[in-house]
């Protein structure tokens, strides 16, 4: 499945009205190197574009809105947003503020165009995006979501932002250095989790990443490194 032949419709949409969009979710989290099922596509706007862009999306002809009322653990956190179908995939899109998930101010927080150039690139997200193609997938800075997430938990009890946030760090390969370099702004608790996430991370070592793999990732851009 090429996942960008079915955002870009909407994101080029968003980009003709000047509204700042970025994927969120599981292709976020596969762009860094977190293997996960894609079964939403997440859309982050600004919290004042919600509106416009929920307008948007109904007006390209292609999707949806419905409404969902079944919910379960690991979908609760989807409740309330703005959702569409597609009638020729299998998926839904979801709309999401940036205030949700602590990408406020948006623009300033998603890798710019120049840098989705890099060549450099995890093996999970070419699963779903060919390489020549993953420029037009505009992604948030690795430091800023991984803080959003870890908030989203404290906040909220969210089991799956506690779960992202330890698959990043495993994807990732995240360490005490990346912590002390992106971390430093962020709550004690926040630093406490990634720490402690960091100290567990042998009792889960992938053993098919060695040190090429790890050096590769380090490369993504805004990965942190």
């Amino acid at each position: 499945m090429n996942i960008i032949n079915l955002l870009k419709p909407i994101l080029s949409a968003f980009k003709e009205r000047d509204i700042p969009a970025c994927v969120i979710g599981e292709i976020a989290l596969n762009y860094y190197n977190v293997p996960r099922v894609v079964h939403d596509l997440e859309i982050c706007v600004p919290e004042t574009s919600l509106s416009e862009a929920v307008s948007i999306a109904c007006s390209t002809g292609k999707l949806k809105r419905v409404e969902i009322t079944d919910y379960d653990l690991f979908t609760e956190y989807k409740r309330g947003f703005p959702t569409f179908e597609a009638s020729n995939i299998g998926l839904r899109l979801l709309l999401f503020p940036d205030s949700y998930f602590g990408l406020f101010p948006l623009q300033q927080n998603i890798i710019s165009n120049d840098e989705r150039l890099s060549t450099t690139c995890s093996d999970q997200i070419l699963d779903l995006v060919p390489r020549s193609e993953i420029q037009y997938l505009p992604v948030p800075r690795l430091p800023v979501f991984f803080i959003g997430l870890c908030s989203r938990f404290f906040e909220s009890n969210d089991c799956m932002a506690r779960i992202a946030v330890e698959q990043l760090v495993d994807g990732m390969d995240l360490n005490d250095d990346w912590i002390e370099s992106n971390l430093g702004g962020a709550t004690l608790k926040v630093r406490e989790l990634a720490a402690q996430l960091v100290a567990e991370k042998t009792s889960r070592y992938d053993e098919n990443m060695g040190p090429k793999a790890m050096k590769d990732l380090s490369s993504i851009p805004e990965s942190g490194f």
